[in-house]
């Protein structure tokens, strides 16, 4: 990344240019916070039938120059780059999602996310899991409970994986990793998989996600949802084009879509409904 490139990311995210003496652990976890507030996990292009590209140009323009949002590859691989140039080692691996099922048995190794060492020090680095979106870098060690500012996680180790946890009255599954490095390939291969496959929920439900200091905001299809940070939870149908973007302009700072794309999606969500009404 040119520091011309880093300039125009760092004013994307409102960071302030990072002071010489600052420690790196410090400034990993202002980026961290920082990255996901205001760059908005989306999967616009999926749910669209489009396969968003993960070369780092295509993805810089998308998520810095046009202000857009992504999901998982498209956010670590900017926030890799970012770090990589800000004088980082980052390793790149796969996670088995387990979020919302069981025990993710079954589940392909379809997440990405970041490792980094810090003074020696291993950390689990990820701005792109959505609605459990970390906000600070994870030690990678394993049964201490540790505070973010939008939550308390875990990392729990089995024979063979790291699972990460967080905290919702009871300790809640995210995903599953282990340490083996992946590479460019591996990525394009569960990308395509993600925007393309005939099972993949990527291609099938509207997911956008922010989270702030102060609460998580989830638009899944057309239920919109802000979880605050002291438990309370809101909850609204959106069902008209013009609360569709206003709810993206005013929750996911999402100020910069076509009306060609913002009516394709609208009217997904309406032939999604639609089914669904049939189907019942």
């Amino acid at each position: 990344m040119e520091n011309q490139q880093l300039d125009l990311y760092l004013k994307r995210i409102h960071a302030e240019q990072p002071a010489e003496n600052i420690g790196k652990l410090e400034l990993l976890k202002r980026l961290h916070q920082l990255h996901p507030k205001n760059i908005t996990f989306e999967n616009i292009e999926t749910f669209t039938g489009e396969t968003p590209s993960l070369h780092l140009d295509d993805v810089f323009n998308k998520l810095v120059t046009l202000q857009r949002g992504g999901y998982c590859y498209e956010q670590n691989s900017l926030f890799k780059d970012v770090l990589e140039t800000l004088g980082f080692t980052i390793k790149m691996h796969l996670a088995r999602v387990i979020w919302g099922s069981k025990d993710g048995t079954g589940s392909a190794r379809s997440h990405m996310m970041l490792t980094t060492d810090i003074d020696g020090v291993k950390y689990l680095v990820d701005v792109g899991f959505g609605s459990m979106t970390l906000t600070s870098p994870i030690i990678l060690e394993t049964d201490i409970e540790q505070e973010t500012p939008n939550g308390l996680f875990r990392l729990v180790k089995t024979e063979e994986f790291y699972r990460l946890e967080v905290l919702k009255d009871e300790w809640l599954p995210i995903y599953k990793f282990s340490l083996e490095e992946v590479e460019l390939s591996d990525l394009e291969m569960a990308n395509w998989y993600i925007a393309t496959g005939p099972g993949s929920v990527f291609n099938q439900f509207l997911m956008i996600t922010r989270v702030d200091e102060e609460a998580r905001y989830a638009l899944f299809n057309s239920t919109f949802n802000i979880r605050w940070n002291d438990g309370r939870k809101e909850s609204s149908e959106i069902t008209e084009l013009d609360q569709l973007d206003f709810t993206l302009k005013t929750y996911f700072n999402l100020y910069h879509l076509s009306d060609e794309l913002l009516e394709k999606v609208h009217g997904k969500l309406k032939e999604i409904k639609t089914h669904f009404s049939v189907t019942q």
